[in-house]
């Protein structure tokens, strides 16, 4: 099976192209996006070997505003591990209202989200009713490089789940990450926003419970 891009978002429009393993190269003045392409890992190399080189920093994180609300629209088939190998699907968390996050370690406007996006899931658990915030690596080390980049980072709210081979993305057709989509209580998606955005926002958890009814 012939692996996608993964496109770490820089900017709203352009594109940085993306050759050989985890390079990335800016070319000409308006290319906005920056896409280094995971090679693959031997198992338990960790996050080192699974990073990308050093980027130019990205955009200002977007706020809660920008995360605009659509039509209801079905969502397909979407399957992760957990780090112990545990299969889950958005089925387990049915009634619940799932903030769905994209990202991996070598992508840096993910990681500059990471820790509003990991307060923000221990605040919604705690909101009533409550609401589940998901994030899925596409890392293709797996739990080999998310695991201790938890643990470097401080992450304690956000489950461990892991994509490597990047079907989730592929399923939804995503053009890069961070990717985020709010899904409803009825397991439909409501809203959808690539890049980092400001989690931390005073009225985030507000705005993300209409959203999902």
């Amino acid at each position: 099976m012939q692996m996608p891009l993964i496109t770490p978002i820089v900017m709203r429009r352009g594109l940085l192209a993306a050759g050989g393993t985890l390079l990335a190269a800016l070319v000409a003045r308006n290319s906005l996006r920056q896409a280094p392409t995971p090679g693959p890992e031997a198992p338990g190399t960790g996050p080192a070997r699974n990073a990308a080189p050093p980027a130019a920093p990205g955009p200002a994180p977007r706020g809660i505003a920008d995360l605009q609300p659509h039509a209801p629209a079905a969502l397909p088939a979407l399957a992760f591990t957990t780090a112990d190998g545990v299969r889950r699907t958005l089925a387990d968390y049915a009634g619940r209202g799932v903030i769905l996050n994209f990202w991996a370690t070598w992508c840096t406007p993910c990681v500059s989200e990471m820790p509003a996006l990991d307060a923000l899931a221990g605040a919604m658990a705690a909101s009533k009713p409550p609401m589940t915030v998901l994030a899925v690596s596409l890392d293709r080390a797996g739990a080999a490089a998310v695991t201790p980049f938890y643990a470097s980072h401080g992450i304690r709210n956000l489950p461990v789940l892991l994509d490597p081979h990047s079907e989730t993305m592929m399923a939804l057709r995503l053009d890069g990450i961070p990717t985020t989509l709010v899904i409803d209580r009825g397991g439909q998606e409501v809203a959808r926003i690539q890049g980092p955005v400001r989690w931390d926002d005073r009225d985030a958890a507000a705005s993300l419970q209409r959203m999902a009814g």
